[in-house]
């Protein structure tokens, strides 16, 4: 692989404390400094920085207590998001600065680009000096220690010899370092499909072997299961297959130029990618970087065919229904589905390919679970679960959504708006305080829990976490009488799994002479 030859030397050092270093190409300032510090032997608590003098660029740790990026102009990159591999190119030389109190300033000359590297990892060839101490004023406090340290008549030999040996700094060993090095985890962003596979045990690839239904691995030493996973993860039949599951990003990732995205660490937008084996990633204390090998995005290129974009975008559809349906009805069976999919699309399904859809579907593109020939709601799939909505809801005929309804709900989540749904959001906004977008938030979690069975205890929990003026409300008798109406309205007109789809007609509360709202029987609020 692809990979450059460094030598790092500590500016002012006399004799030239230096290191001789390969690193890989591809990779982030982030893990450059990261290899840097362990190839000079510093601990590496410190800040650092790289300057590009030349080009006028400085490449910068991201830190909101420094708060860097404030007065940053436009020639300051995040070293968490830069790649190496324009800048060492382009310019022979640069600086590293480690510690912006000792200030260790480390000329770094790029003296060869290899093609041919063996490692995927860094690797120190050569080094000169030993590593000064951390935190004893720079390198000329350091030789300042040096010649009290050479003079045990000086005043300050003791104290100096005592601060010494307390320090962690330890004799340079080459054998350690690169042991150290090839064990430092971080992201090649040039790095192959079977690079990638490589970083994981053998264990994890048969994992991914399992995901994309594979046969015939379990024959296979590591080596051998990488090369197997390259040849069915690029090819058509899987490829396609597993990507009729891919997101939006995940399509837009493949499809644009760039090879990497930048996400928090809590975003999961890219994680279906990663578990199929067909990208990697670097993750840090606060995002994640997501790299897609160069062949992945050939092979969808070549595989994924306008065709089958909108064989996906019917599967997608199709999903949703399901999705929908299990939301609407906590159990239904699914040739009711495939109906009312039939209905609005025109399209045909055999009972056959529907069940081995449902069998590829990944478990966190559904909220349901398939029994026999029948769908069921996650929250109910327990037996006990189970057998209660079935009483609840006996006798009960199946509500028929519009087209209208399912897309609301299939595509944002929840189900049209009614005229006490309207008034609900109202009450939130003027008596409230609540923006518009946070009322219509609160409205849609009250419909959530209502449609899937949910008590008005749960509302309440909710709203006493999620609502702004939930106390006050709560404290004035006028406020909360009107919040608890219209709360009970709301439940009238909205369609419930424990009805099968269907909104409540029956009365679900009354008002007591002594002025509390009673929702549910033996239930005061």
């Amino acid at each position: 692989m692809k990979a450059y030859q460094l030598k790092v030397q500590i500016k002012n050092s006399h004799p030239p404390i230096w290191r001789r270093v390969i690193v890989p190409s591809g990779i982030t300032f982030q893990y450059l400094s990261e290899i840097l510090n362990v190839t000079m032997g510093w601990i590496g608590y410190h800040l650092h920085s790289f300057e590009f003098f030349h080009s006028g660029i400085s490449v910068e740790m991201k830190s909101d207590e420094l708060n860097f990026f404030d007065d940053m102009d436009n020639k300051s990159l995040d070293e968490q998001e830069t790649v190496i591999d324009t800048f060492l190119e382009k310019e022979n030389t640069f600086t590293y600065i480690y510690d912006f109190g000792d200030f260790w300033e480390h000329k770094v000359a790029v003296e060869k680009v290899l093609y041919d590297y063996e490692y995927s990892y860094a690797q120190v060839l050569k080094y000169k000096g030993e590593t000064p101490y951390e935190d004893c004023g720079g390198i000329y406090g350091y030789y300042e220690m040096q010649d009290i340290l050479s003079n045990p008549r000086h005043p300050q030999y003791k104290q100096t010899k005592e601060w010494v040996e307390e320090q962690i700094t330890q004799k340079y060993d080459l054998e350690s370092i690169n042991e150290v090095l090839s064990e430092l985890k971080g992201m090649n962003f040039d790095a192959t499909l079977k690079e990638i596979l490589t970083e994981y045990s053998k264990s994890e690839l048969v994992e991914i072997a399992k995901v994309h239904h594979l046969s015939g691995y379990s024959k296979y030493k590591k080596a051998e299961l990488v090369e197997f996973l390259v040849g069915e993860l690029l090819s058509k039949e899987v490829m396609c297959r597993y990507f009729r599951f891919l997101n939006e990003d995940e399509i837009q990732f493949l499809e644009g130029e760039e090879r990497t995205r930048k996400v928090f660490l809590q975003d999961t937008r890219y994680v279906y990618l990663l578990e199929g084996g067909y990208a990697g990633v670097y993750a840090d204390w606060e995002d994640s970087v997501f790299c897609l090998p160069e062949e992945v995005k050939a092979a969808y290129r070549e595989n994924c065919t306008e065709e089958w974009k909108k064989e996906r975008q019917d599967a997608e559809t199709f999903l949703m229904y399901f999705n929908v349906a299990a939301e609407l009805y906590g159990i239904c069976p699914v040739e009711n589905v495939v109906e009312l999919y039939r209905r609005d699309t025109r399209i045909e399904k055999d009972g056959f390919s529907v069940l081995a859809f449902l069998k590829d579907v990944p478990e966190d593109k559904k909220c349901f679970v398939l029994q026999g020939s029948q769908i069921v709601l996650s929250l109910y799939k327990e037996k006990n679960e189970y057998n209660r909505l079935l009483r609840e809801q006996q006798g009960e005929e199946f509500y028929i959504p519009s087209q209208e309804e399912i897309e609301c709900l299939g595509k944002k989540g929840y189900l049209p708006f009614g005229k006490n749904m309207e008034q609900l959001k109202a009450f939130f906004i003027k008596e409230g305080k609540e923006e518009k977008e946070d009322a219509e938030l609160l409205c849609r979690t009250i419909q959530f829990i209502i449609r899937i069975g949910g008590t008005m205890e749960e509302i309440l929990d909710m709203l006493e976490n999620a609502f702004l003026e939930y106390d006050e409300v709560m404290e004035d008798n006028r406020l909360r009488g009107k919040l608890f109406f219209k709360i009970e309205n709301v439940w009238k007109e909205t369609n419930t799994v424990v009805m099968r789809g269907n909104a409540e007609k029956a009365e679900t509360s009354a008002q007591t002479a002594n002025d509390k709202i009673i929702l549910f029987p033996g239930k005061k609020y």
